[in-house]
């Protein structure tokens, strides 16, 4: 009996090790300005309304009127896993996501000064993840619910060249951050010849903040329009506590030994280092009433290539986890086309890939290389402007091929419906 006891506490102080936590990979959020996103994001070259603040800063520089322009995107994902028939711990295992929609929002603002100037202000969300799985979930032992929020907020100046064919912009981007991870912790009951639920274990950080930066340039000769947009990495350093509740398993002998082996609630810190963002942009105007962009976008995701969580009082479990991540490119195609003197309307395409690699593919986030289709239509009259659109986004089905580094093999389906909204006016 000493030796099952011995054996089994090892087994519960193993399990307390946060194995197939990650906090973040694939989140990024481009859906920035509906009248953008109508055109399938391609808006680098184009750049024509204060949403410029984060697609291209320096086409603030051609608009010569002060204007703001608000809005957000409601997200609702479909997602669905299947275990993998060959897989002992998840064969015959479904899952799905807990409906629900998300709603990144946004607001910009653009003021001219004097005849080649123009001061900006943009507040946006350019990360997010929220997968959150519908109970029963055979994943739990994984994650149960992760949840990113980031919320930028960005001073920017540009400037144009007096026959207005050259701008340049910067802008000084301040980014706040919080971060939550839920999940369960598991051993193998002798007495039930099953996976037992001992402990939650929720991960709960601080809001805290870290500074970039961005630049940009807009080129128009003629009828072509062109765009290039940088915006950098950061490293965001996050505290925050880690909070372990006991699940009782009906047993007695159990519960005592999880009980003692239980970590307490203490501090713990990590950080996230958010990538880098190129924008290139080439947008046509020679057709009369028609804009036609095409976008080339890379995303330095092999910035995060391992995690780390350290726990203040238990180091024992703290973990060290790669990550695999490689940078990532998406190819967007868009048109706008003025219809009459109060209608403009909109559609584009992009096919985005992911940068996770198959062995990271998991409940955190199942993510897969997409495809999107996007229509979107303008009302302005006056200084008045409204924007709505809608996108369709298809993830290619996605297996972990018997390679998952969380040993939960299976294949992902995932599909999303967004709907964005802005409102403007010029003044």
């Amino acid at each position: 009996m000493r030796s099952f006891s011995r054996l089994l506490t090892v087994a519960i102080a193993t399990s307390f090790l946060v194995s197939g936590a990650a906090f973040a990979a694939g989140f990024g959020l481009y859906e920035q300005g509906a009248k953008a996103t109508g055109m399938a994001g391609a808006f680098g070259a184009t750049a024509d309304d204060p949403t410029a603040i984060f697609f291209n800063v320096a086409g603030i520089a051609q608009q010569r009127q002060m204007a703001f322009n608000t809005g957000a995107t409601a997200i609702t994902f479909a997602n669905e896993f299947r275990g993998d028939p060959n897989d002992v711990f998840a064969s015959g295992q479904y899952g799905e996501y807990v409906h629900h929609t998300f709603v990144p929002a946004h607001f910009y603002g653009i003021v001219p000064i004097g005849q080649q100037m123009t001061f900006g202000l943009g507040v946006f969300t350019p990360f997010g993840l929220r997968t959150n799985w519908a109970d029963p979930w055979a994943g739990r032992f994984i994650s149960r619910d992760a949840n990113l929020k980031a919320l930028d907020v960005e001073p920017a100046f540009a400037w144009q060249t007096a026959d207005g064919r050259f701008a340049v912009g910067v802008g000084a981007d301040y980014r706040r951050s919080h971060i939550t991870l839920n999940r369960n912790n598991g051993i193998y009951n002798p007495f039930s010849q099953r996976i037992a639920d001992v402990a939650n274990v929720f991960l709960d950080s601080d809001w805290n903040s870290a500074w970039g930066y961005n630049v940009g340039f807009l080129f128009k000769p003629g009828n072509w329009r062109l765009g290039a947009s940088y915006r950098s990495d950061m490293t965001i350093d996050y505290t925050g506590k880690a909070q372990f509740t006991q699940i009782s398993t009906g047993n007695a002998q159990i519960d005592a030994i999880v009980k003692a082996g239980l970590p307490p609630n203490q501090g713990i810190t990590t950080s996230i280092h958010y990538p880098a963002i190129y924008i290139l942009g080439v947008a046509n105007t020679s057709i009369p009433t028609w804009t036609i962009e095409g976008d080339f976008t890379r995303t330095t995701w092999s910035n995060f290539d391992t995690l780390n969580i350290n726990f203040d009082q238990t180091p024992a479990v703290d973990l060290v986890r790669p990550q695999g991540w490689h940078d990532s490119n998406s190819y967007r195609i868009g048109a706008n086309k003025t219809a009459s003197e109060h209608w403009d309307v909109r559609f584009g395409a992009l096919y985005d890939e992911t940068p996770q690699p198959t062995e990271n593919v998991g409940p955190l986030l199942p993510d897969a290389d997409r495809s999107g289709l996007t229509f979107g239509v303008g009302y302005h009259n006056g200084g008045w402007i409204i924007d709505p659109t809608v996108f369709v986004l298809h993830f290619n089905e996605r297996s972990t091929g018997g390679v998952s580094s969380d040993n939960f093999n299976g294949t992902y389906k995932t599909d999303a419906l967004l709907f964005s909204v802005n409102v403007g006016y010029k003044f």
